[in-house]
């Protein structure tokens, strides 16, 4: 009698197991596909590409194109830090782009036009320096800046009193590629600062970034990465 209940019950059992099986077999086909089922979590997301910036303008054809292109290369920066609230100075002078350890880059004294601005606190100085050339491909002003900073140390400012080192930062200060170069340099004399350059050419054009604050590398790195990311579209669309 023992053995016989058992194996009833047993039986009982097996066959509520299969109905049950049966039961949710017929249930997910009833439902179908899951939809707006999540993601696997082991899945990678797709992200859409950069999209690769328009090519550089035609070589201008008169001075007074190239004048009108670097004016409108320059970026406003409303906003962008707190202790420049205004531009201090905008002008058409002509200085020298950056050249470390040389009298200037030799293709930089064909420029034809230039634009400058600058934003200057307490404790913060930012410019902005734009360059056209109607006879001289920008790329060549970079890769003459490049070649001077490959032997580049030490230097004495035309002051004479100013001893210049050139620093690497930890971190790369803006994207690296063929038409950009930027690098930071310790100044010495009473005391000691630091400025952090950028040089960005494109077609006939050269855009010059400066930055310095507080006179801490960290700092003046940083805001020269953030001065470069609000002025390189500007810089793009005019040129």
């Amino acid at each position: 009698m023992y053995e016989r209940t058992e194996s009833a019950a047993m039986m009982h059992r097996r066959t509520l197991a299969v109905l049950l099986s049966m039961l949710i077999a017929l249930g997910a086909a009833a439902c179908g596909p899951a939809e707006g089922a999540p993601q696997a979590r082991w899945s990678t997301p797709v992200s859409a590409a950069p999209t690769p910036p328009a090519p550089p303008r035609p070589t201008p054809a008169s001075t007074a194109e190239v004048r009108g292109q670097v004016k409108a290369a320059l970026v406003e920066l409303t906003d962008f830090h707190p202790a420049i609230a205004d531009v201090t100075s905008e002008t058409a002078e002509g200085f020298k782009l950056a050249h470390p350890c040389r009298d200037n880059l030799p293709s930089d004294r064909k420029r034809t036009a230039h634009r400058e601005r600058q934003w200057k606190g307490e404790q913060v100085w930012i410019r902005q320096y734009v360059v056209g050339y109607l006879t001289v491909p920008g790329r060549k002003l970079t890769g003459e800046l490049r070649s001077a900073l490959a032997k580049c140390r030490t230097y004495q400012e035309p002051d004479g009193v100013t001893t210049t080192t050139v620093v690497r930062p930890k971190a790369p200060l803006v994207p690296a590629d063929a038409d950009t170069v930027s690098w930071c340099e310790r100044l010495v004399n009473d005391d000691t600062s630091y400025l952090c350059t950028a040089l960005v050419s494109r077609g006939s054009y050269v855009m010059e970034l400066n930055a310095a604050e507080a006179g801490d590398l960290e700092k003046c790195a940083k805001l020269l990465t953030r001065l470069h990311r609000e002025a390189i579209e500007p810089f793009r669309d005019a040129t």
